[in-house]
């Protein structure tokens, strides 16, 4: 997945989970059900929001590498 797709992903999944947070605020509605489909889309945008964040390393330390052992 390039940065692209993480940042489209990323926006697709806060729209959801804004849409559930409605959901769940209306009478009549199925919190249970709701709350799990919560904790999936956090799930995910904790882990997109992870590979964000690793990314910039990993390209850093291998140019580092590299370079050093020449």
């Amino acid at each position: 997945m390039n940065e692209s797709d993480r940042q489209t992903r990323i926006a697709q999944l806060q729209n959801h989970r804004h849409a559930l947070l409605q959901q769940r605020d209306r009478r009549g509605a199925s919190i249970a059900t709701i709350d799990m489909e919560l904790n999936v889309v956090r799930s995910e945008l904790q882990a997109l929001y992870a590979v964000g964040r690793i990314q910039p390393r990993y390209h850093a330390v291998p140019l580092h590498c590299s370079s050093a052992g020449h």
